[in-house]
């Protein structure tokens, strides 16, 4: 018998689901562990929510530690009705997480005042003969700020060369991508105003990121990054006639728990030509509109 899609599963879910619980988008949003603290599963939920887009992290049961599954592909929110007003009267969240053997979707339902309840779905369509198998579990809200002991090392690469021209002065662009961005949950890029501001800017992040050269000089740093995704936008720049670094590396630092991270390195000859070049200008605009506004107010001074 052919095993029914994932997107099959869900619509009955939440046909199955009941109609009587919505709450406000941002219900959702924060940090939730498992009111069972020996339960197996999932062990914590981190959900961002920015206007109506939704972002999910899942923490499970591993020996000796947590693991992190990483944000989920997807994540969905859900109203009542076709017309629903989502950030007022949300039903319920998605999530699902894919991998080489298997797929887990994650339906997330408002409970009790600070609970919210995920129905956990995993099958197997890799050919292993493993039961599709589900789970349940509850979950209520801790206040706080949680600091994460197993983060992997950022994985860094040099994903393409630009040239453009700012005020009459030519530079060249690194475009830099941190390939396992997924692997970090978006609560360390939240923003932090209770800790030191970055410039002007009482609104940074949580986690500041440095590029230094292969001597470790600080080339370049972002301090306003609002999401993991933002790791694969990374770039530094050198003026015409001053020679790039032999390679770079990038360092994250989570302010808050004062702990580092610190990425490959890579060599910045593997390209060696602009693939891309800017009409020259005397206008700042001849940037993209969202490494201008990074250019705006993203520079900080060395920790």
């Amino acid at each position: 018998m052919k095993e029914p899609s994932i997107m099959v599963i869900l619509g009955l879910v939440f046909a199955a689901a009941s109609p009587g619980g919505s709450a406000q988008l941002d219900h959702f949003s924060g940090y939730w562990i498992n009111v069972d603290p020996e339960a197996s599963g999932v062990t914590a939920l981190e959900i961002g929510v920015t206007g109506l887009e939704v972002n999910v992290g899942a923490w499970g049961r591993c020996d000796p530690e947590e693991c992190y599954w990483g944000s989920a592909n997807s994540s969905i929110a859900y109203g009542p009705r076709i017309d629903s007003d989502l950030a007022s009267e949300a039903t319920a969240l998605s999530a699902i997480w894919r991998s080489s053997f298997g797929e887990t979707l994650m339906v997330i339902l408002p409970s009790e005042p600070d609970q919210i309840r995920a129905d956990v779905y995993t099958r197997f369509p890799d050919g292993s003969g493993r039961s599709a198998y589900a789970e349940s579990f509850l979950f209520e809200r801790r206040e706080g700020d949680r600091c994460f002991q197993d983060l992997p090392d950022p994985q860094i690469e040099l994903t393409g060369i630009e040239s453009y021209t700012v005020s009459g002065k030519n530079f060249t662009r690194y475009n830099l991508a941190v390939a396992n961005w997924n692997a970090y949950p978006p609560e360390i890029f939240e923003a932090a105003p209770d800790l030191p501001p970055c410039g002007l800017n009482p609104q940074s992040s949580r986690t500041w990121v440095e590029i230094r050269d292969q001597n470790g000089g600080r080339i370049y740093g972002f301090c306003a990054l609002n999401h993991p995704m933002n790791l694969t936008g990374l770039w530094f720049s050198v003026e015409e006639g001053e020679g790039p670094p032999e390679s770079a590396y990038m360092v994250m630092m989570d302010r808050r728990c004062e702990r580092s991270l610190r990425s490959n390195e890579v060599s910045i000859d593997d390209l060696s030509t602009p693939t891309t070049s800017v009409e020259p200008t005397d206008s700042k605009a001849a940037l993209p509109a969202n490494l201008q506004a990074m250019m705006n107010f993203q520079m900080f001074f060395p920790l």
